[in-house]
C-alpha cells in the first residue's frame, strides 16, 4: 500500500519520520508503569488464576529446570543446572524487584526421582517445563536457584523500558525480552548481558536483536525424518558498548525498545543505538514480556566444583514501563478550520492512528495555535491541501506507518493487545 504525506502551500513544518519516541506525544497511551511499590499481597500467587479477591496480577513467575528447544543439545548458555523459583523473585521493601541468584550444593539440587524432598524441584508451568527426571537415563544436576518473571498476558506493539542494575561476574546472565510461539518462533531481546556476549568487557557491553522464524516454532535447526527444519534467523543483532563516560552496568541504566510493525528501535539511557526497518524481519504477534536473571554455564566453566561460582547475587529492577499507540485505523480524519483543529487538539483521546488525515482551510486560513508540539499519524496518507498557517514556536510531526495492532486472531480487543 502506497503511503505519502502531501503538502500544498507555504508553511513552517517539522517532519521527523524516524524520531525517538516522545512520551509527551498524545498518540501514546500508558498501559502500565510498574514501580514495584504498594501492597504486594499477590506476590505468592505465581500462577494463571485470578489470584486474591479476583485480582489478576501483572506478573507471574516462570520456572523450569531444562530447556531443550525441541532438540537435545549439549550444555549451552542456559544449560541444565539452573532452576527458576518463585522465592527468588523478591518484591523488596525499597520498592524494587530483586531477582536473586544463589548457589546450591549438588546434594540438595540433584534433579532426580531419587530425591524424596521436592523442595528444590521446579514446579511445572504450562507445556514448557521439562521435568528433570524425564527418563531414568537422564539425571541433570541443578546447581543454582534464580529468578525470572513474565507478564501474565501477552502484550503487543509499543514502547518498553526498564531501569535496572545487574551483578557483573562470570556466570551472571540478565535479560529484558519479548517472546511468543503463535506457530512461529518470535523473540525481541531488548538487552541481554552475560560473559559470553561481552567480548571480555562484561562491565560495559551487552547485546540486543531479533530472533525470528517465520516458518515454524524451532529456535535451533532441527532434523526430522531426515528433513532439515531451519531455526530462528538473527536480525539486527548488535553488540553495544556503553560510552566511556557512562557508569558500568552494575549501576542503574535504562534500556528501551520501540516495537512497531515496520520498525524496531533500541535505546540505552534514552539514546538510539540500533534499529531494524525490514518488516519481514519483525515479529507480528503479541508476546510475553520477560525479565530474566540466572547463572549460565560460565559459572561452572571447569569440572572442578571448587572453581565454580558459589555466591549470591541479584538483579535489581527499579521500574518497567509499557506504552502503546492509540489506534483508530479504519477512520478518515478531516480538519478544515482553526476551530475544528482546536476542538480536536484539546482532547488527547482524538490522537489516534487514523486511516488517512486531511487538513487545510477552504474558505478561511486554518491557523495552528502558538507554541504547541503535536504529532499526527495515519496508515494511508496525510494530505494538507488548503490555506494553512503554522506560527514560529509550533512544532508539527506527521508520520505514516502501519497500523500498530495485534495480528493474532482471538487476541484483539479495542485495537490493542490484551492485558
Amino acid at each position: 500500500m502506497k503511503k505519502f504525506v502531501y503538502l500544498c502551500g507555504m508553511m513552517l513544518l517539522s517532519m521527523n519520520i524516524m524520531a525517538q519516541i516522545d512520551l509527551n506525544d498524545k498518540n501514546w497511551d500508558t498501559v502500565f508503569i510498574e514501580d514495584f511499590s504498594g501492597n504486594r499481597y499477590w506476590d505468592r500467587h505465581w500462577d494463571d488464576s485470578t489470584g486474591v479477591s479476583g485480582y489478576k496480577p501483572l506478573w507471574r513467575c516462570f520456572h523450569y529446570c531444562l530447556w531443550n528447544s525441541g532438540v537435545i543439545h549439549p550444555k549451552e548458555y542456559y544449560g541444565d543446572f539452573s532452576a527458576y523459583q518463585p522465592c527468588n523473585a523478591v518484591f523488596d521493601s525499597d520498592n524494587t524487584l530483586k531477582l536473586v541468584g544463589s548457589y546450591k550444593s549438588e546434594k540438595c539440587m540433584t534433579c532426580s526421582s531419587e530425591i524424596s524432598d521436592t523442595t528444590f524441584l521446579p514446579a511445572p508451568w504450562h507445556k514448557y517445563c521439562h521435568f528433570c527426571d524425564a527418563t531414568p537415563q537422564q539425571k541433570y544436576n541443578i546447581h543454582y536457584f534464580s529468578g525470572m518473571i513474565e507478564s501474565t498476558d501477552s502484550l503487543g506493539y509499543g514502547y518498553y523500558e526498564i531501569k535496572c542494575k545487574m551483578p557483573i561476574h562470570r556466570g551472571s546472565s540478565d535479560a529484558f525480552w519479548l517472546w511468543s510461539d503463535y506457530g512461529k518462533y518470535e523473540e525481541i531481546d531488548m538487552f541481554e548481558h552475560s560473559f559470553f556476549f561481552c567480548n571480555g568487557n562484561t562491565e560495559k557491553s551487552f547485546i540486543s536483536g531479533i530472533f525470528y522464524n517465520p516458518d515454524g516454532t524451532n529456535y535451533h535447526d532441527t532434523i526430522i525424518n531426515g528433513v532439515l527444519h531451519h531455526g530462528a534467523f538473527k536480525y539486527a543483532r548488535c553488540s553495544y558498548y556503553v560510552p566511556t563516560t557512562s557508569t558500568s552496568l552494575d549501576q542503574y541504566h535504562t534500556y528501551g525498545c520501540l516495537w512497531l510493525p515496520e520498525r524496531v528501535a533500541w535505546y540505552f539511557d534514552g539514546v538510539l543505538y540500533n534499529e531494524e526497518t525490514d518488516p519481514s524481519h519483525i515479529p507480528q504477534h503479541p508476546m510475553w514480556l520477560k525479565i530474566t536473571h540466572y547463572q549460565d554455564s560460565a559459572a561452572i566453566l571447569s569440572n572442578n566444583p571448587e572453581t565454580w561460582w558459589h555466591e549470591t547475587d541479584e538483579m535489581t529492577i527499579d521500574y518497567v514501563k509499557y506504552y502503546r499507540l492509540k489506534t483508530d485505523c479504519d477512520t478518515d480524519l478531516v480538519i478544515r478550520s482553526t476551530f475544528a483543529f482546536q476542538n480536536f487538539n484539546n482532547n488527547p483521546l482524538n490522537y489516534t492512528v487514523k486511516r488517512s488525515i486531511t487538513m487545510g482551510g477552504q474558505n478561511t486560513t486554518m491557523v495552528i495555535p502558538n507554541n504547541i508540539n503535536f504529532t499526527m499519524r495515519a496508515v494511508d496518507s496525510i494530505t494538507i491541501d488548503g490555506a494553512f498557517e503554522v506560527p514560529c514556536g509550533t512544532e508539527m510531526t506527521f508520520i505514516t506507518q502501519e497500523c500498530p495492532e495485534c495480528s493474532q486472531e482471538g487476541l484483539y480487543f479495542n485495537g490493542f493487545c490484551p492485558l
